[in-house]
């Protein structure tokens, strides 16, 4: 009657406050999730939580399998982990990925001296971009990530890397391309190229547009370099790391302006699992990465 799929739905459900959340925890839709905890009450005859409440209040069945959860879960996941430890000392690979909009060539140095210094080590660098990255280190699909957006701090270690400062990208042709910096009110009635992640994680409407009704269009481009020639083509506008336009930049396709008069700008950091966080070879990395700042990276 119960499986593992009910605990872990109840464990994020605590975890996360919402039903949205926790799916996006578990990696699923949060149509799924809701079918998935609607069958569950039905087979109880009763409800787990209530619904609409802040914080989320958890009825006595909810309480019940929380409370089993807390005692189930700990120990499948160190069954898991004694597993996978064996698995490790036989492949003693870290497999690594660079989240949302960042890019690789300021990685590649670093990459290259960590494995010099770690020869018993491989390293497997995704050349997808994950939008979900950090959910995969949490299913065990990664082990470690590059981001600069910090979520579900209760299990994952955040270790701080450096600033990027994030730049509109505009056609030579854009009415806005003569400006030095804009304010939030010039970007109202914009086309906005963006990655396709929920524009509550997007930098630009998180820390910049906070405070305006947006009345564009945002449209989603999975890869930065298209994003830059549709910019180009004075289809849109962007908004992007400083480095990813500077190739563009030096041939006059398109025009870099700062997002307000100080620039938006964002931490990068490496993160890890929680359990995890002592692992040396996770700090030899990060300490490698700050060596290898990009140019327009500056302190905060």
């Amino acid at each position: 009657m119960i499986e593992l799929k009910h605990l872990r739905a109840i464990q994020a459900l605590r975890d996360t406050g919402s039903v949205s959340a926790a799916a996006q925890l578990l990696c699923l839709s949060q149509s799924a999730l809701s079918h998935q905890l609607k069958e569950l009450e039905q087979r109880l005859e009763q409800g787990l939580f209530a619904r609409k409440t802040e914080p989320l209040e958890f009825l006595p069945a909810g309480q019940v399998l929380l409370q089993l959860a807390e005692r189930v879960l700990p120990a499948i996941r160190s069954a898991e982990e004694q597993l996978k430890q064996g698995m490790k000392e036989t492949s003693s690979e870290i497999r690594f990925c660079v989240e949302c909009h960042a890019c690789y060539h300021w990685l590649l140095p670093a990459i290259k001296a960590f494995l010099q210094q770690e020869p018993g080590l491989a390293l497997d660098l995704s050349a997808t971009i994950q939008h979900q990255a950090i959910e995969a280190l949490l299913q065990d699909e990664l082990d470690l990530v590059v981001t600069s957006d910090q979520r579900l701090l209760q299990h994952i270690h955040y270790h701080y890397l450096y600033p990027m400062e994030l730049r509109l990208l505009v056609s030579p042709e854009h009415p806005l391309a003569n400006q030095t910096w804009l304010k939030p009110a010039q970007l109202m009635q914009e086309t906005i190229f963006s990655y396709p992640v929920p524009q509550q994680r997007q930098d630009l409407f998180r820390f910049f547009l906070t405070q305006h009704a947006f009345h564009g269009r945002v449209k989603p481009i999975a890869q930065g370099s298209q994003m830059i020639q549709q910019v180009a083509a004075n289809q849109g506008v962007a908004v992007l790391p400083a480095w990813m336009a500077e190739p563009y930049l030096q041939q006059g396709l398109i025009v870099s302006l700062g997002l307000g008069e100080q620039g938006l700008w964002r931490p990068m950091y490496l993160a890890w699992r929680q359990q995890d966080r002592l692992e040396p070879a996770y700090q030899r990395l990060a300490a490698l990465l700050q060596q290898q700042l990009p140019q327009q990276a500056k302190p905060l």
